[in-house]
């Protein structure tokens, strides 16, 4: 491999130091330009004293199979206009979203994180700037195509879990089944099927105040699950958790990204959730300040 790293053996490797990181996948991206085989890489990087499980991970997080771009976001602009004044909340946005990718986007309150994320679900509309997915402007779409955009292509998972109380795990799962044409048997028989993914059997006939926040978050990404569209985005899911069901909810995400190939886009303002992301998209006062892998 041309231009490969030079340094010695000897040297101490810390995954989490940011600068060696930083020159890792760059070397990482430069090979995968090369053509360099995937066999060569991982034993240049071991050799070198880079683990492993580290260096598999990270050309999975890099390959040019994620090629192809979900979501493109054209000088994207929101302002919340008053009788008193206008608050530019977001300042021409540019970012791309490639299939399969797992993006968070991380910022102090306030920087515009939940904003982005309520346009790209079309929960709100842009003052200006164009968000295409799948090549398609959803921006330009119609009230019926926004309806059906909402229904079938995203899922959305909030901070707060907005299950059903009066329906046990089952239920919650299988009612979003049923809205998608499914009937009472096969939405009961694919809701245990996630029920099992999330390893909640035991729990499939509990009602939502008899589990724990976690517990109750992990139903409601089984919900999104269940609902099977290519694109997930979640606001804050962790914000109500504590760190040992924020780590859980963050491994789920993983399995389902690596497993069912979801996109998945979450915003969180917890930088350790963040960096467990393929790509973190740091915001401030609206504006994207930095994208990192």
């Amino acid at each position: 491999m041309e231009d490969q790293p030079r340094e010695s053996n000897q040297e101490q490797i810390n995954i989490n130091d940011p600068t060696q990181r930083e020159k890792f996948f760059w070397y990482i991206k430069q090979a995968h330009q090369m053509g360099v085989p995937k066999e060569k890489i991982i034993k240049r990087f071991s050799e070198l004293g880079w683990p492993i499980d580290f260096i598999i991970e990270s050309l999975e997080k890099l390959s040019p199979y994620k090629e192809n771009i979900m979501i493109a976001i054209n000088d994207l602009t929101k302002v919340y206009e008053s009788e008193d004044n206008s608050q530019i909340v977001l300042k021409n946005i540019n970012l791309e979203i490639h299939e399969g990718e797992f993006v968070a986007i991380t910022g102090h309150s306030g920087a515009g994180k939940t904003s982005l994320l309520n346009l790209i679900g079309l929960l709100d509309n842009p003052t200006s700037g164009k968000i295409f997915v799948d090549g398609n402007n959803i921006c330009d779409f119609s009230e019926r195509k926004k309806v059906k955009f909402r229904l079938k292509t995203v899922s959305y998972i909030f901070q707060f879990f907005n299950l059903i109380n009066n329906f046990n795990v089952l239920e919650n799962i299988a009612f979003q089944l049923k809205i998608q044409g499914y009937s009472h048997r096969k939405a009961l028989a694919k809701s245990m099927e996630i029920i099992d993914f999330l390893g909640m059997k035991e729990r499939a006939y509990y009602y939502p105040h008899r589990l724990s926040g976690g517990e109750q978050q992990r139903v409601a990404i089984g919900r999104a699950l269940a609902k099977d569209s290519s694109i997930i985005l979640a606001d804050e899911p962790t914000a109500y958790l504590d760190a040992k069901n924020g780590q859980a909810v963050m491994e789920l995400f993983k399995d389902i990204n690596k497993k069912f190939g979801k996109t998945i886009i979450l915003v969180t303002h917890e930088q350790d959730f963040a960096n467990q992301a393929g790509r973190v998209v740091l915001m401030s006062d609206g504006k994207i300040v930095s994208v990192r892998t």
